[in-house]
């Protein structure tokens, strides 16, 4: 299929109008790297932060997981798939300049090719290559809070020990990698978040915001605001979502498992995203919010596809803009974004939550139980069209305990104060329904015209019941061998 279409107010051209643009070529040097705070523990003991993070509140991780790891390439250090760019099917593949090939680090020459083992190898490998195309191989178990080569462990003290030295920046220009180990279990990361993009001011000392609506005022393009992270592939990883030791308040914790933000033309792929050892289950007192997002997708960023995922045993599992009109100057027409082909089992709200995003969803399984007792894996709500959304919903297969199908809408497909919203082509099984389609609008009244796109990609679609196997059989880490 090509297109040439306006999307969300854009003129995205057809393949025959346009040049494919290498990701690669649209991160400049200017275009500062957000790794320098990132991944060095301070050990500082909590405070409050704003009157926040109550350092009554701090609690270290009830639980510690089997730890995996590994010392040796099982590959001998033979690249299979880390050269590969992103496929051509998702929002990641496009950009307001035209078709776009993600090539993350895929370029990457000799030396700008690693593998590592621990924390601090990621961290270092990062900060050296900088922006330059970088392919980084993870084997074994990451985790920030062990160092000296996987010998010494020890808990982060705070919320910004944890913040800080918890978490690691992820650059333009990167593929990073789970190979699967000597006993072909997955490369995991636990204890540890991952961060794609980070909303900076224009330079230090600056305000993010009024510094964006400065560049917009001036009449520049703010595809060109020089914090961007660009051309980013992650792939083919087990991801633990942190315990927050020391969250915010009673209902809000800090860490996602991925964050995105503001980031461009990211491709998410072959990830499993959980709690880990670690669900919410385990807290006590006051303070039992120990986790945010799985993965989410913030402030601004674009053309960003997650496909063959698995997402379980979280709450609050996945948003696609974090605010409503506050958030208007950067996320108004951008929040591009694809779910394909990713299975959502036991994970209980959010799949996603919505706010502005152009959201394309096909194929995808979410299975769950509304009866079961185990809260960390008690479905809530599903999909959740927010302020000023538009999506598209294709032929997904819902698999549940305890839903009827009467409830099927505003549970399974809740929405308000969208755009556009369209769903259509699903299954749906349950122990209290049967087999039963649910094509529709689930009572929301038909979008208006003017809401109406086509996505600019060429896709296949399964139908659902295809999905019911297909998904399980091709989602999650360790499939990419």
């Amino acid at each position: 299929m090509n297109y040439s279409l306006i999307v969300a107010g854009v003129l995205l051209a057809s393949s025959a109008q346009a040049a494919t643009i290498d990701a690669k070529t649209l991160t400049g040097a200017s275009t500062p790297l957000q790794v320098a705070q990132y991944g060095v523990r301070n050990y500082s003991a909590p405070v409050l932060v704003g009157g926040l993070h109550d350092p009554a509140s701090y609690a270290a991780a009830p639980k510690l997981p089997v730890w995996q790891f590994a010392a040796s390439d099982p590959t001998g250090g033979v690249l299979k798939f880390e050269r590969d760019p992103a496929p051509a099917t998702g929002w990641h593949a496009h950009s307001r300049k035209g078709p776009v090939l993600v090539t993350g680090g895929g370029s990457a020459i000799a030396n700008r090719v690693y593998t590592v083992y621990n924390g601090q190898q990621l961290v270092a490998a990062i900060k050296e290559a900088g922006n330059d195309p970088k392919i980084i191989r993870v084997i074994g178990h990451i985790d920030l809070r062990w160092s000296q080569n996987n010998t010494v462990f020890r808990e982060y003290t705070s919320y910004s020990d944890q913040k800080f030295g918890g978490s690691i920046a992820i650059p333009s220009n990167t593929t990073l990698v789970g190979i699967n180990d000597a006993q072909g279990r997955p490369a995991r990361i636990t204890g540890t978040s991952l961060l794609i993009g980070g909303e900076l001011p224009a330079a230090a000392g600056g305000d993010p915001e009024a510094d964006f609506k400065k560049w917009i005022a001036d009449g520049k393009d703010g595809d060109d605001y020089p914090t961007w992270t660009r051309n980013v592939i992650v792939r083919n990883l087990v991801i633990d979502t942190p315990w927050d030791v020391n969250p915010e308040d009673s209902d809000n914790a800090y860490a996602d498992g991925v964050t995105v933000s503001r980031g461009q033309n990211i491709y998410l792929d072959h990830l499993t995203i959980s709690d880990g050892d670690t669900p919410d289950s385990l807290a006590t007192g006051t303070y039992d919010t120990r986790h945010d997002g799985a993965l989410d997708v913030v402030r601004g960023s674009d053309y960003v596809t997650i496909s063959n995922s698995v997402f379980g045993k979280h709450h609050k599992t996945t948003l696609v803009g974090n605010g409503d009109g506050g958030r208007a100057w950067s996320d108004e027409g951008r929040l591009h974004v694809t779910f394909s082909g990713n299975w959502w089992d036991g994970a209980t709200t959010r799949l996603p939550l919505n706010r502005f995003g152009q959201v394309h969803m096909f194929n995808n399984l979410i299975s769950g139980s509304t009866s079961t007792k185990d809260s960390d894996v008690k479905f809530g709500s599903g999909t959740d069209a927010r302020y000023r959304s538009n999506m598209l919903l294709e032929n997904h297969y819902y698999n549940f305990t305890g839903l009827k199908v009467a409830e099927f809408c505003g549970k399974a497909i809740k929405g308000k104060d969208f755009i556009g919203f369209r769903s259509s082509g699903h299954i749906f099984t349950s122990d209290k329904s049967g087999t039963s389609a649910v094509d529709g609008q689930c009572g929301f009244a038909q979008p208006p015209a003017a809401s109406l796109w086509t996505p600019p990609y060429a896709y296949t679609l399964q139908t659902a019941t295809a999905t019911l196997t297909s998904v399980p059989a091709n989602a999650g880490a360790g499939k990419l061998k």
